[in-house]
């Protein structure tokens, strides 16, 4: 199983609807692909894109509504630093 630890959580831009969530991936040798899912106890997140980079590791982006979806449920991504957060590839969960 491969987890997201999660490190920073920010919008992409002041006026951007897309938030940005920077951390690391391990294991290491795993590949993150657009399509993906985060996973918050019952609730899954789309992963909207991937990029990585040298010093923050690897940037998810996940759209408003996701954001928007969890802080309802009572996830704060803000208050998340440090959470390993699993991960699921698309390919298992084929919807």
């Amino acid at each position: 199983m491969a987890v997201f630890l999660l490190r920073i959580a920010f919008r992409n831009q002041p006026d951007g609807s897309d938030f940005l969530l920077a951390g690391r991936v391990y294991p290491a040798a795993t590949v993150v692909k657009a399509g993906d899912w985060l996973v918050f106890g019952e609730m899954r997140t789309r992963v909207k894109q991937v990029e990585t980079a040298t010093y923050e590791g690897v940037i998810l982006t996940i759209d408003q509504e996701a954001v928007e979806t969890l802080r309802r449920s009572g996830v704060a991504l803000t208050s998340l630093y440090g959470t390993e957060i699993q991960l699921e590839t698309a390919e298992q969960n084929l919807d």
